[in-house]
C-alpha cells in the first residue's frame, strides 16, 4: 500500500476506538460533516495537482538536484526531512495564527480550528487551499526528487501518524500518566522532545488551559521550547474551537477564493 493508505487505516482505527468509547456522541454538526466530506472528496483531485505542482517547482528551483542524495542512508534522509519539515511547519503554523501580520494564512488555517471539539476527524477539516501551504507535502516531494523514496515514505508515514495520534480524543498520554508507575514523570520527559495529545489539544482550546497561540509543532516539541512557545497544560482546555462567531462552512473551505463574509454566532 501507498503511505497515504496506511495513514487512512490508522485514522480509521482511531476513529473506531473513539466511536466505541462515545467520543463522537452528539459532537458533529451538519456543517462539520459537510466540511469533512468535501475535504475527503476533493483530496482525490488536490493530491494529483499538488504532486504536479511540487515536482514542477522543485525541478525549477534545483534543476541539477534530481537524485542528488540517492546514496544517502535511509536514517539520515528520514531525520533530515523530519527536522526541515517540522522547522518549516512551525513557522508557517505560527504565522497562520497571527491574524494581523498574516491575515491570508490565518483565514485559511482557522477552518481547522473552528470545530468545537478535537478528535481524529480534524485531520480532514482543512481549507481546500491549505495543502498548497503545508510544508510536509513540499518536503515529501523534495525527498523523492532528491532520490530518497524509502526515507521519504518513512518520514511521511511517521509525521502523519503522529498527527493522527495527537488529534485523537483517545488520550493515550492520560493512560500513561494514570496507569504506568511514574507515568507523569515519563510523559514530562517525553514532552521535552515530542508533542503529546495534551500539548496539541491545548493548542485547539481557549479559556483555562487553552493556548491557541502556543504549541505549533506536530511532532517535535523542542522547536516550541527553543522559540518560547511551548505550553504543557495541567488538564484539558475549558473549550475547544474559536470564541465568537463562525463563518459559513463553504466559505471556510474556499477562502481566499471567496471572501469569508460575516461570522455568525454559534
Amino acid at each position: 500500500m501507498q503511505p497515504q493508505h496506511w495513514i487512512l487505516v490508522l485514522v480509521a482505527g482511531i476513529f473506531v476506538i473513539e466511536l466505541l468509547t462515545g467520543r463522537h456522541r452528539k459532537v458533529h454538526r451538519p456543517r462539520d460533516i459537510a466540511i469533512m466530506l468535501s475535504v475527503i472528496a476533493s483530496s482525490q483531485i488536490t493530491r494529483v495537482g499538488m504532486a504536479w505542482l511540487t515536482a514542477t517547482v522543485i525541478g525549477l528551483l534545483i534543476p541539477a538536484g534530481k537524485g542528488l542524495l540517492a546514496g544517502a542512508p535511509v536514517w539520515a534522509g528520514f531525520i533530515g526531512l523530519l527536522l526541515v519539515a517540522e522547522f518549516c511547519q512551525y513557522w508557517i503554523h505560527r504565522w497562520a495564527h497571527d491574524s494581523k501580520r498574516h491575515p491570508l494564512l490565518h483565514g485559511m488555517h482557522r477552518t481547522h480550528h473552528s470545530a468545537p471539539y478535537v478528535n481524529v476527524t480534524l485531520m480532514y477539516r482543512t481549507n481546500l487551499v491549505w495543502p498548497l501551504i503545508h510544508s510536509y507535502t513540499w518536503c515529501a516531494a523534495l525527498g523523492l526528487y532528491l532520490g530518497m523514496p524509502a526515507a521519504t515514505a518513512a518520514f511521511y508515514l511517521t509525521i502523519m501518524a503522529w498527527n493522527a495520534l495527537t488529534h485523537s480524543d483517545w488520550r493515550w498520554d492520560d493512560a500513561i500518566i494514570a496507569r504506568v508507575p511514574g507515568g507523569g514523570r515519563l510523559t514530562r520527559a517525553m514532552e521535552l522532545i515530542f508533542v503529546t495529545p495534551r500539548i496539541h489539544h491545548t493548542h485547539h482550546g481557549y479559556g483555562k488551559d487553552g493556548k491557541t497561540y502556543r504549541n505549533f509543532c506536530t511532532m517535535l516539541s523542542f522547536y516550541d521550547r527553543l522559540f518560547g512557545t511551548l505550553h504543557v497544560p495541567e488538564g484539558r482546555p475549558w473549550r475547544y474551537g474559536l470564541p465568537g462567531g463562525e463563518h459559513h462552512w463553504a466559505r471556510q473551505l474556499l477562502y481566499p477564493l471567496v471572501p469569508l463574509g460575516e461570522a455568525k454566532r454559534r
